[in-house]
């Protein structure tokens, strides 16, 4: 039966599903009525090309304040003109198709990369459905991270710039990826591609926004993302919240923050580890899920990015414990399936809303992985050597 199913369910039959899954599931919501998401994301640029602010309350555009950066509404121009139906089509397309190529680029290299592509893509796919419902960019987001980590491998530095910028520009974490430029040949080339990126990302509106205008923009964006209010702590905080009774301050906030920082960055004292694509593999994905379960504005459609390093985490075990199992299970179901309609409301809302149930499994993998960073002994060369190792993947 196993054997069936897997020559049933293949690795094309898995792009075909998601594509087509994740945009009817945007068609679905156009029918109820539900997607104010995608109306965020597609009029700002009516304000854009009328030289008006982004920022504030448009409630006969969209209901919501918009957060993003004005270059990611000047991106989303081409969403404005189109018919609704037809725009939200072909953004989840977009976002699939970015996450889709992500994680196929990543894992082209490995053995059996078809039977890992195939793997990964399981895992990733209820987590990925949550974010398409809500037509977020979550999806684009982990898809363009990890092509950037694949150009970076390439030593393809302009290319690798260019995905780890767009990514700032839509949401700011999702630049972060870029400190593994460090582990690379042309560091100094990369940082020189990343501020070309990044200035042509800023400056782009300029073609219809004066330069005070734009200026102003930023201005504003800048202190939205300072004003912004707290998530609703479906993270580390969370659980430091509604497990453990910690204040809802300012100083305990970063206090988790620092100590979750300081974990994910120790292994990296390793530096002569890197030559062993084990240790790198793991070290990605241990961002992917630090960079979810220490933030402070993490929800439900972020956690495709935290899955998505689980799933890469999985992908480093030759042969899972048991105990390994059963943390990927809790993943898939606390995770993936707990906001679904598989669990009742009223335990949705009276359990696992209140107490971060859904960040809980995340947080077990990423301890798991801490452990596994320090107690494996990886392949132990020279830096030089490391390199040279890295050039060649």
């Amino acid at each position: 039966m196993i054997s069936y199913w897997r020559t049933v369910i293949t690795y094309r039959f898995l792009i075909g599903f998601y594509l087509v899954v994740y945009t009817l599931v945007g068609l679905q919501k156009y029918l109820l009525g539900s997607y104010n998401n995608y109306l965020m994301f597609a009029r700002p640029f009516h304000n854009l090309i009328r030289n008006q602010s982004v920022y504030g309350f448009f409630p006969d555009l969209y209901l919501d304040n918009y957060k993003y950066s004005p270059t990611f509404a000047w991106l989303m121009g081409p969403f404005y003109y189109l018919p609704i139906p037809v725009g939200i089509v072909l953004w989840n397309l977009l976002n699939t198709g970015v996450l889709l190529a992500g994680i196929s680029a990543y894992l082209a290299n490995e053995p059996d990369a078809d039977r890992q592509r195939r793997v990964a893509l399981l895992i990733v796919f209820a987590e990925g459905l949550i974010t398409a419902q809500n037509m977020q960019s979550n999806n684009l987001i982990v898809g363009a991270i990890l092509l950037g980590l694949v150009h970076l491998r390439k030593e393809q530095v302009v290319r690798a710039a260019f995905f780890f910028a767009l990514c700032g520009f839509i949401k700011f974490y999702g630049m972060a990826a870029a400190l593994f430029f460090v582990f690379y040949p042309n560091r100094l080339r990369f940082l020189f591609a990343m501020v070309f990126w990044c200035l042509v990302f800023a400056l782009s509106p300029l073609t219809i926004l004066p330069w005070n205008s734009l200026l102003s923009e930023y201005q504003t964006w800048f202190q939205v993302v300072v004003e912004s209010k707290l998530g609703l702590f479906v993270s580390v905080l969370g659980v430091a919240e509604y497990w453990f009774g910690m204040a809802r301050t300012d100083a305990n906030l970063r206090l988790i923050e620092m100590t979750g920082a300081v974990l994910f960055l120790l292994p990296f004292v390793r530096i002569r580890q890197w030559s062993d694509p084990l240790f790198q593999k793991r070290m990605i994905a241990s961002f992917l899920i630090f960079i979810i379960i220490f933030n402070k504005m993490a929800e439900s459609p972020t956690y495709v990015l935290a899955v998505v390093g689980v799933a890469l985490w999985w992908l480093t075990l030759p042969k899972p414990s048991r105990f390994d199992v059963l943390l990927l299970i809790l993943v898939i179901v606390f995770t993936s399936l707990s906001p679904t309609d598989l669990f009742p409301r009223v335990i949705q809302k009276s359990f696992f809303q209140p107490y971060s149930i859904k960040a809980v499994p995340c947080i077990l993998v990423w301890c798991r992985l801490q452990y596994q960073l320090w107690a494996v002994k990886y392949r132990h060369t020279k830096l030089v050597q490391s390199l040279a190792v890295a050039e060649n993947l």
